[in-house]
Parts: C-alpha cells; sequence; structure tokens
C-alpha cells in the first residue's frame, strides 16, 4: 500500500508546506510588538486604506459670551467658529529583517526562528515609541492653531538635584499637580498619561505621598510590588524611550526633560500599512528571509494637551 506523507506543518493536502510556520513567525512578531509597545495606545490612531496624508481638523471653542439673548422678530445673529486642519503625512516604509541560513539554523542548538521574531518585534515597537514620544514633546513646545493653547512645561529642579529618592518622588508629585492644573485651566479633557523612566518611576514609589496608604488607602501600589499606579488621577508609566535628559527649553534656560505629561488629543499616528511579517525561502542564499515591516506618519494635533516635565540644568 501506498503511504503519501504530508508535512506537519502543511494545512491541508497540496497546501503550502511552510504556510503555518508563516502565520505563527508574523503572530510571534505581533505578540512581542504589543508587549513591548505602549505609545500607540496613547494616541489618536487612524488606518487609512491608501494614499500619502489624513486630514485632522482643528475647531477652537465657543464662547459663553457668545451665548445671545433672542427679542421676537429679530434676526438670528451667527457666531464664527475658528477652524483649521492638520495634515499627517505617512512616512518612508519601515523594515526590520533577518536572514536564517539553513545550515546554521541546523547546527543551532536552540530554536531561532522565534526568538527572532521576538526581538523583531520588540525592535519595531521601540522605533514607533521613539517617535512618537518624540512628537510628544515637540507639541510641549508647539504653538496651538485655531485658538488651542500652545504646549507647556513645568520645571522643578529638585527632580534631579534632591537629595534623596523620597524628595525627588515628591517633587515629582508637586510638578504632576501644576502640569495637571495647568491643563484644566485650559480645558484639556481626556485621560492624562505619565510616562517617566525607570530611575524617576522607582524615586515615585519611595515618595512619602504616592504609595502612603494615609494619601490613597493602599491600593495605588506598594514598596513590596514596587508599582504605583495613579497620581492624581493620572495613570503613571515607565519607558526608556521618551527622552529623558533631552534639552528643553523652559524660558530661555535649557532643562533636562524628566517626563512627558498628555493626554490622546496632543498627537494623531496615521498607518496606511500595519505591522506586516513574511518569511520567504531563498534559494540563492540557501536561507529564509525574514522581514516585518509598517508604514505609517504622526504629527502635532493639540499642543496644549501635551506638558514637558523638566528638571535640572542640561
Amino acid at each position: 500500500m501506498a503511504i503519501t506523507a504530508v508535512g506537519i506543518t502543511q494545512k491541508e493536502s497540496g497546501g503550502d508546506r511552510k504556510a503555518l510556520d508563516l502565520m505563527v513567525y508574523s503572530g510571534e512578531v505581533l505578540e512581542a510588538f504589543d508587549k513591548k509597545n505602549i505609545a500607540l495606545d496613547m494616541v489618536k490612531v487612524r488606518t487609512i486604506a491608501n494614499g500619502k496624508s489624513s486630514q485632522f481638523i482643528v475647531s477652537g471653542n465657543i464662547s459663553d459670551s457668545d451665548v445671545q439673548t433672542h427679542n421676537p422678530g429679530d434676526d438670528v445673529s451667527t457666531t464664527g467658529m475658528n477652524n483649521n486642519e492638520r495634515v499627517i503625512v505617512i512616512d518612508d516604509l519601515q523594515y526590520v529583517s533577518t536572514l536564517v541560513d539553513n545550515y546554521e539554523e541546523k547546527m543551532a542548538h536552540f530554536e531561532i526562528r522565534g526568538e527572532l521574531a521576538k526581538r523583531a518585534g520588540e525592535a519595531l515597537a521601540v522605533k514607533i515609541d521613539k517617535e512618537v514620544f518624540s512628537t510628544v514633546l515637540d507639541a510641549t513646545q508647539a504653538t496651538g492653531v485655531a485658538a488651542q493653547p500652545d504646549g507647556f512645561e513645568v520645571n522643578n529642579d529638585a527632580i534631579e538635584t534632591g537629595a534623596d529618592a523620597e524628595t525627588k518622588g515628591n517633587a515629582i508629585i508637586d510638578a504632576m499637580f501644576t502640569a495637571k492644573a495647568h491643563l484644566e485651566a485650559n480645558d484639556v479633557t481626556g485621560e492624562i498619561y505619565f510616562v517617566t523612566d525607570p530611575v524617576n518611576y522607582y524615586n515615585l514609589v519611595q515618595s512619602s505621598k504616592a504609595v502612603n496608604r494615609d494619601f490613597n488607602g493602599g491600593d495605588n501600589g506598594s514598596i513590596a510590588k514596587g508599582n504605583v499606579f495613579e497620581i492624581a488621577g493620572i495613570r503613571v508609566y515607565m519607558s526608556n524611550q521618551f527622552g529623558k535628559g533631552t534639552a528643553v527649553d523652559v524660558g530661555g534656560n535649557n532643562k533636562k526633560l524628566q517626563a512627558l505629561m498628555f493626554t490622546s488629543d496632543a498627537v494623531g499616528v496615521v498607518k496606511l500599512l500595519d505591522i506586516t511579517s513574511e518569511a520567504n525561502y531563498i534559494p540563492e542564499k540557501l536561507g529564509t528571509l525574514m522581514t516585518s515591516s509598517y508604514a505609517l506618519g504622526m504629527g502635532i494635533l493639540n499642543p496644549g494637551a501635551s506638558v514637558a516635565i523638566t528638571g535640572g540644568d542640561a
């Protein structure tokens, strides 16, 4: 009796023997990307099917002073409103690619493709996080349009020069409250995000205010777990990608960037091609080319929804 051999990765008889391998690679890249990337969930993201740019409408506010009293028989008076637009253009295609040599893969005593997929996903996540946070920083230094407020900075040198972690953590909290008061004074709405580096994050944990039970009921993190979730209703995140130490102009003086505070209205991202992965055997190379790529663009939407937290001379 004849026996027909079917590869273990083949979906069905006559199908592509590598079909499932490709999907596993793609899935592992996306899984690694989703675990590492945090910035895309903090800004406005729009996906387009084709084209090179997308338009975001910016509208000014109508003042309460424009609310009028109507007298019977009088014509209705209309109120003008400032309108403008922000156009975000797609950047060049970005990619990361590795070649798995068949011979070297056979000699390896570990599974190499999954590890490469993980590293590719993490590289893409870091790249995009850096770009998003850099655009947020640009927003803090930008001027608003259509009656938008400008970007803003809050400086507290004790974040850098404080005598100990507790003092530095308390200085960060003071800056956060000042920044939030500024945002609310400008009627900025939406969830506020606070992003800082591990050093400042753990200074926050050691602050006498951030995780002290007398202040927050003991449900906002702990020294034991080494975390803090929320300050003044602001979600706290840790990242190495926001550009700590970047020189920021604060009143004519260059200060070190210590954190970013913003809402999703600050920056917009336009996707043309989402994260796409593929693996192709290259006969000339006797190996498999594994490539992951994306195409997107980003830009400032509302500078007034962003604040740079600084401290220390740059």
